[in-house]
């Protein structure tokens, strides 16, 4: 009989291999894009696009809540130099008694929700996204913990399983419903799975209802700045879909979730890969050899950096092509949404980074400052746009944003002695090759077909 392999032997073998997860952040994340991906086709042949419509409404409202009372918990955990257990407690106190509020303003107030988008029908979805803010209150803050830890590897596991779980519950909701409420649904049990999951798989310090005096003054101190650069968020990204749900049907915002989410896989990564990888190890060199920093801010995320901006110059340049491919006919038009969309994730490769990286070396207010030059960017190109053009030219100058502000983020780099002009130019290179390359593809695609080389579809 051959002897049963110990599993914790078996982990500390491959544990070498994985180095610090981003290797295996990166991989899961391929494979949730690409999981997502066919979850998406399928959907999209259950569902009729209101029903995404429906599901961003919902979403944009949740968002809001959230957003106008974000105090920066995931940031100033991860930087502070202890993060004690009466640290974690009070910070876990102070979110669970913003989270009922704001649970209980969305659950009475869902009709006066609905009605500013101008469907009432959606009132009732927003109740029941109210739990989800509930239950976030309720979930511990062991993410948070072992996200500080740098425990990528299990964290990024736990967050594909729940992926996979809450993907096979829509898609079987929907099946069954053929509305709305199937992701809804599955908005509900994947906040149930995090819930249980906080408590089991990755164990923080133990909950306490705390308020300590000392530790409540310090995290004001470091949220007196998140609170109005989060307010200032709000505008940056909601007033597409405002626009899009007050001047244009249901399906039309429908077709323009379906092109955010393709976009958003993109942003995932990149935000996933900041937060968890970069940040987490910036934010320790920082603290422990702040002269490395500089070698350190570019040499550790540029393997990364570079084949995102390839795949999302890419995405830009056969954006139609993608869609067309893809999808069925209900979903046409969605290819302009996802180019332009794609502008956002490829200026963030740069953006985030620097951004975190001013955080990490103290500059905490560089958030809000950059946001108030994003909504002035928003209230002084916006308006022309509208009033020139149209709604539709809003949506474009709200996914040029972060491109206008790299200039911002490059110079505060400089000044700290972190920018390299080079590396900057490489990774918007490797982009315009990936842009070529997609753009090529989808005129060679067009071109077969006016020629009757392949059928049109």
């Amino acid at each position: 009989m051959s002897a049963v392999p110990d599993p914790i032997r078996l982990v500390s073998r491959v544990r070498p291999y994985l180095g610090d997860g981003s290797s295996l952040l990166i991989i899961l994340q391929a494979a949730t894009s690409i999981l997502r991906l066919g979850s998406n086709l399928i959907l999209t042949r259950l569902l009729v696009p209101e029903a995404f419509g429906v599901v961003a409404i919902v979403v944009s409202i949740w968002y809001v809540l959230v957003m106008l009372s974000d105090l920066g918990l995931r940031a100033y955990v991860t930087r502070h130099p202890t993060a004690s257990d009466e640290l974690v407690q009070t910070v876990w106190t102070i979110r669970f008694i913003r989270n009922i509020f704001l649970a209980t303003i969305m659950f009475v107030g869902a009709d006066f929700f609905a009605n500013i988008y101008s469907a009432p029908e959606v009132s009732p979805a927003i109740r029941m996204a109210s739990a989800f803010i509930l239950i976030e209150g309720l979930t511990s803050l062991g993410f948070l913990t072992n996200e500080r830890a740098r425990r990528v590897i299990r964290l990024t596991l736990i967050d594909f399983v729940k992926f996979l779980f809450a993907t096979t519950v829509t898609i079987i909701a929907a099946y069954f419903l053929r509305n709305f409420w199937a992701i809804i649904i599955s908005m509900f049990v994947s906040s149930v799975f995090t819930l249980v999951v906080s408590y089991t798989l990755v164990k923080g310090p133990p909950i306490r209802f705390r308020l300590d005096r000392e530790h409540v003054l310090d995290l004001w101190r470091f949220c007196r700045f998140v609170i109005p650069a989060s307010m200032i968020s709000i505008v940056l990204t909601q007033t597409d879909k405002f626009f899009l749900a007050k001047f244009f049907p249901l399906a039309e915002l429908g077709k323009y979730m379906l092109a955010s989410a393709l976009a958003m896989t993109i942003l995932t990564v990149i935000g996933e890969y900041v937060m968890r990888v970069f940040y987490p190890r910036f934010a320790q060199v920082v603290r422990e050899a702040p002269e490395k920093a500089a070698d350190v801010f570019y040499a550790s995320r540029r393997q990364v950096t570079l084949l995102l901006a390839f795949g999302a110059g890419g995405v830009i340049g056969g954006a139609e092509l993608i869609i067309r491919i893809l999808f069925n006919d209900n979903y046409l038009g969605a290819g302009f949404y996802l180019a332009i969309l794609c502008l956002q994730p490829l200026a963030r490769l740069s953006s985030v980074p620097a951004e975190q990286a001013l955080v990490a070396m103290g500059f905490i207010r560089i958030t809000l400052v950059a946001n108030i030059l994003r909504l002035a960017w928003v209230l002084g190109a916006a308006p022309i746009a509208y009033f020139q053009i149209g709604p539709l030219a809003v949506i474009v100058v709200m996914s040029l944003t972060e491109v206008v502000l790299l200039p911002f983020f490059w110079w505060h780099l400089h000044r700290r002695g972190l920018l390299k002009v080079s590396e900057e130019l490489f990774i918007f290179g490797v982009a315009a090759v990936g842009y070529l390359i997609g753009f090529g593809g989808n005129w060679a695609v067009h071109a077969a077909i006016n020629a009757g080389l392949i059928p049109a579809f």
